[in-house]
């Protein structure tokens, strides 16, 4: 490689580098747009351990909080209201409404159960069809639903996905809006008409629901959309009219409709009957489908009404727990980086920038791979293949080493320590890449989060230390002219490599 191309090679390289590794790791900050950057490793998921997360315990209509209690207790006290003892009676650390959940013995009611525990298993379902990362839904106080989750899109408000997750009833088509409390059903949405529910990209429009339609489904809808532009016609005199989507009470979706639709799938925008997109993104959009297919079987279907108290909750490992392991590891690269150079000078440069790009490469793989969340298995991932990736090029230098004190040149040297750590280097990647890929495909939780990462880790691992690196250290190699200096060996040498 010739010196006017090596030190061109040296000026990219270095800007692009310094480029990603200040968008990838300086703190959010502002800038003189509408718009606030943020570096991409804010962007990384943290699981619960590391990050926290978001919670909401929800009170089936009839359960009232042990503080809500209270509040009523005081109202009482105060000379406002009934006495609450005559009404609610104490169950755990909740309250049941004698009126509404228990019989005249004072049990509660079969009914109740059954709606409780249908209420239970459909939440479960919804989110784990949410794909929440570190998802945790369990029954508490006997008659309450707690739930915690690790993270949630910043694209979609918190409240917004623990309150259309709770949403509760039968799915049907109106052609009546919220504002109208008597409901026209002109098509129920069970699994005698609706298959199942996609997310469809509507362009400018936001997202919306591709809605699959069964045989009886098509028939029916094209009925129903028939009608609905008959009527309107007739009674407006203009042949658009709307259709809604509504699980109980609640509208999920609403759609213009101008013509009968005779199709196996429906694509229904999110606007509501305002006009204004309700759906805008992706996430949006995918709680109201998990919503919609949660409800297509009519076992799944319950009317209990769910009122959600959300909250959120620090690191379970302390508040600053990523930030000390960001901190630690720091530590640990920095001093690799002065060990590398001191010890191997130039090499050691190459090495440097190798690190460099296996970083950075990674960090964007974390930032942006939807199914990767960083928590303690995740961290113990991302150590161990940094720790692999620094191990193999010292073992690729120290071959380099042994070559050229047998007698070799230095580029004799290095292409021969090269060969010489091909095999176990490339024995070990594969190994580690097959058990990450078994462990990813057999595992759940914090064992699977680990293994989906460090199968990232272990490919650009291979990458850096078998072509990126190698590459960089030619690259240096070019321009200095005691190039045995350069890489920290003692050895005269004449000839001009």
């Amino acid at each position: 490689m010739g010196k006017k191309k090596s030190v061109a090679l040296i000026v990219i390289v270095t800007v692009v580098l310094l480029g990603l590794l200040f968008i990838s790791i300086t703190p959010t900050f502002p800038v003189k747009t509408p718009y606030s950057l943020q570096s991409l490793l804010n962007t990384v998921r943290l699981g619960a351990d590391l990050g926290g997360g978001y919670g909401a315990v929800y009170y089936p209509e009839g359960v009232i909080s042990a503080e809500e209690y209270a509040g009523e207790v005081a109202r009482y006290e105060s000379g406002e209201g009934t006495d609450p003892a005559e009404q609610y009676v104490a169950n755990g650390g909740v309250y049941l409404d004698s009126e509404k959940v228990l019989d005249e013995n004072g049990e509660v009611l079969e009914s109740f159960k059954t709606e409780f525990e249908t209420a239970y298993r459909v939440f479960k379902q919804r989110f784990e069809d949410k794909n929440f990362t570190d998802c945790s839904v369990w029954i508490e106080d006997g008659y309450t639903i707690r739930v915690e989750v690790s993270d949630v899109s910043q694209k979609e408000t918190v409240s917004n996905v623990f309150s259309v997750l709770a949403y509760s009833g039968e799915l049907y088509f109106s052609d009546t809006d919220t504002s109208t409390n008597s409901k026209n059903v002109l098509m129920t949405g069970g699994s005698e008409h609706i298959s199942r529910a996609d997310v469809v990209d509507l362009g400018d429009s936001g997202y919306g629901i591709a809605v699959h339609l069964t045989k009886a489904g098509r028939a029916k809808f094209a009925e129903i959309t028939g009608n609905l532009v008959s009527s309107s016609s007739d009674s407006t005199g203009s042949t658009s009219a709307t259709l809604y989507l509504y699980m109980g009470t609640e509208v999920l979706m609403s759609a213009g409709v101008d013509s009968a639709l005779d199709q196996d799938v429906v694509y229904i925008g999110g606007s509501n009957s305002s006009g204004s997109v309700a759906y805008p993104t992706r996430e949006s959009a995918e709680t109201i489908a998990c919503v919609i297919n949660s409800a297509l079987d009519e076992e799944n279907v319950f009317n209990l009404s769910l009122q959600p108290q959300v909250y959120s909750y620090d690191a379970t490992m302390g508040e600053h727990a990523a930030l000390i392991a960001a901190c630690v590891i720091g530590v640990l690269v920095l001093a690799m980086i002065v060990f590398s150079l001191i010890r191997y000078k130039g090499m050691g440069l190459a090495h440097v920038y190798g690190f460099l790009t296996y970083a950075l490469i990674f960090i964007l793989c974390l930032a942006f791979v939807p199914q990767i969340t960083v928590n303690i298995a995740g961290l113990l991932a991302i150590v161990l293949s940094a720790a692999m990736m620094v191990g193999f090029n010292y073992y690729a230098f120290r071959n380099i080493r042994s070559e050229f004190y047998t007698g070799k040149t230095l580029t004799s040297a290095i292409k021969s320590g090269y060969k010489k750590s091909l095999a176990i280097t490339i024995d070990t990647h594969i190994i580690l890449f097959i058990a990450s890929l078994v462990v990813y495909f057999i595992s759940l939780g914090s064992a699977q989060y680990l293994a989906l990462i460090f199968l990232i880790g272990t490919v650009i691992s291979a990458a850096c230390t078998l072509a990126v690196t190698r590459f960089y250290l030619y690259m240096f190699l070019a321009q200095p002219k005691n190039k045995i200096a350069f890489c920290n060996f003692k050895r005269e040498e004449t000839e001009d490599e």
